[in-house]
């Protein structure tokens, strides 16, 4: 052992503390890296633990199991080059240069992690931005921690021992969660109370409030688009459907020109739905339909059924209006409860809005609305009867919100296509590309596929499935494969989740197995895709999970 490397016992003291804080520090900042996909997931599943621990399952702790083999593989290499060198050097020399295994190690786990394309980045909102600074904190103590007992404890590992951090990783972003939980509810709750003392000095401002398990965001666009014939109107972006959204949306963008405010209202769990009521008091209901989605975070129909009908029941008991489409079945069960909803459908029946000769092409539909004797031609943009549906829906709250029938006509001619919802894609390829990969449900894939119908050419569907069905995702997924084999001429399926049960709903429906194709990734579907597609073919992507899926 070469003596003349060791250091005075003092300036020994001082360069160990401050090593320590300079690899703790530089440790911190690269697991702040290293565990960005967590911090990822747990952005994704809207900061719920029950989604995040839920993601850990579903994936099968594919990610700790990356974690393990990072510190793993950073023990080794510490180990074997004190083992190596030890005839060389000083073991607080090895550990020095020992931890640059780590680090090394660390840094080509990020390099990998990044240049794996991702669907839905991490945002860096102030909420995150929160987190992470805890985040970086708590592991800044562990490291130091851990540097201290290394050196006192296991000399031979001294440093090195930092390379179990990583293991810690998902414990860290739970600690980190729970110390910054207290804050953000008092943030989120600032806000709520800011936007209702806002609504409440609006006293002429008539609120709608839309829920339902699909259609939401589709309906409160054509609404927003119809009722802006004849009033001003504010409509919550995207999908900002929480409290937390729907306050954003008040304060930033809801001015005094406004007269209307078009609440989307989401939910998660019972209860969801009903605080929203409160916050913004809907004078006008709109359910626009029920069905399993989400069936994964509430458990049973029931639980869904009575979580949608809180906007009913809130609605009712301020004597506002209440809008249903019938043309569901759960929806048909609120009207057992409130018998005085005004019913909707684009079907036959006894209804005060009727729907009378309707076309439908791969260019949009016409159609006829009959109201109080009057009738006006009406044409769309937008694919598939479904949106007939919607519109209608949107159209009926129009008229007790008193817009004439031609009025609604002329709003109906100016609804745009809705992104990523049957949304026809411009490109150079020579066969037509149909974008419907936001969120898709099972009545969404049922109307996708019954729109592609009309198409001449090969229809060719790429699809990961349905999710968050729960108990039901199996079943549902099968009925999928089922319902593509009697139009689709090829099926891609861009994951391994739901594999088994479409390719088993295809093939017990006979549909030919050479012409269903199983890809790892979207983007190999896409390249798949090149090779079976022609001129006049017509291509749906339907549904693209999130990154909590992969």
């Amino acid at each position: 052992m070469n003596s003349y490397l060791l250091l005075p016992q003092f300036l020994e003291k001082d360069l160990d503390i401050f090593m320590v804080s300079l690899i703790a520090i530089i440790s911190s900042v690269l697991m702040i890296f290293v565990g960005y996909k967590l911090l990822q997931m747990l952005q994704l599943t809207g900061y719920k633990l029950n989604g995040f621990v839920r993601w850990f399952k579903e994936t099968k702790n594919s990610y700790i199991s990356r974690l393990f083999m990072l510190s793993f593989l950073s023990i080794a290499s510490m180990l074997i080059t004190n083992v190596l060198l030890a005839d060389f050097f000083v073991v607080q020399t090895l550990s020095y240069f020992s931890i640059m295994f780590y680090l090394l190690f660390s840094a080509i786990f990020i390099i990998n992690l990044f240049t794996t394309k991702q669907k839905t980045p991490l945002k860096y909102t102030k909420r995150m931005t929160r987190l992470v600074v805890v985040f970086f904190l708590l592991t800044a103590v562990l490291s130091v921690g851990l540097a201290f007992v290394g050196l006192k404890f296991i000399p031979y590992l001294s440093f090195g021992i930092m390379g179990i951090v990583p293991l810690f990783l998902p414990g860290i972003v739970f600690l980190s969660y729970y110390i910054t939980y207290p804050l953000e509810k008092l943030i989120s709750n600032s806000y709520v109370k800011k936007a209702k003392r806002k609504l409440a000095e609006r006293e002429n401002l008539v609120v709608i409030g839309i829920t339902g398990s699909y259609g939401k965001t589709t309906v409160k666009n054509i609404l927003k688009t119809i009722l802006a014939e004849k009033f001003e109107v504010c409509a919550t972006p995207a999908s900002f459907n929480t409290p937390l959204g729907l306050s954003k949306t008040i304060l930033s963008n809801l001015d005094e020109k406004h007269n209307v405010l078009i609440a989307e209202m989401g939910a998660k769990q019972q209860g969801d739905i009903k605080d929203l009521c409160h916050m913004v008091n809907p004078k006008f209901g709109v359910i626009t339909g029920i069905g399993n989605q989400h069936h994964l975070t509430f458990g049973s129909f029931e639980k869904i059924l009575e979580t949608k009908s809180e906007l009913a029941e809130f609605v009712v008991s301020q004597s506002g209006k209440v809008y249903v489409n019938v043309e569901n079945e759960l929806t048909r069960n609120i009207l057992a409860k409130y018998p005085d909803v005004i019913q909707v459908s684009a079907g036959e029946g006894e209804f005060d809005l009727k729907l009378k000769n309707v076309k439908t092409s791969t260019q949009g539909s016409s159609f006829e609305l009959e109201f109080d004797g009057k009738t006006v031609k009406c044409k769309t943009v937008l694919l598939g009867k479904h949106n007939i549906s919607n519109i209608m829906i949107a159209a009926r709250v129009a008229l007790d919100m008193g817009l004439s029938i031609k009025e609604i006509a002329s709003g109906i001619d100016k609804i745009s296509v809705i992104p990523h919802r049957l949304e026809v894609i411009e490109s150079m390829a020579p066969y037509t590309i149909i974008d419907d990969a936001y969120n898709s449900s099972v009545e969404g894939s049922k109307a996708s596929l019954d729109v592609i119908s009309g198409f001449k050419g090969k229809k060719i569907v790429i699809t990961p499935g349905l999710v968050e069905l729960g108990s039901e995702q199996r079943k549902c997924n099968y009925e999928f494969g089922a319902n593509m084999a009697k139009v689709c001429d090829y099926v891609i399926i861009d994951s391994s989740i739901n594999y088994e049960a479409i390719f088993a709903g295809l093939v017990d429906s006979g549909f030919d197995k050479e012409k269903i194709i199983q890809t790892a990734t979207l983007k190999q579907a896409v390249e798949v895709l090149g090779t079976i597609a022609s001129a006049g073919d017509v291509v749906v992507f339907e549904n693209d999970l999130p990154d909590n899926y992969s």
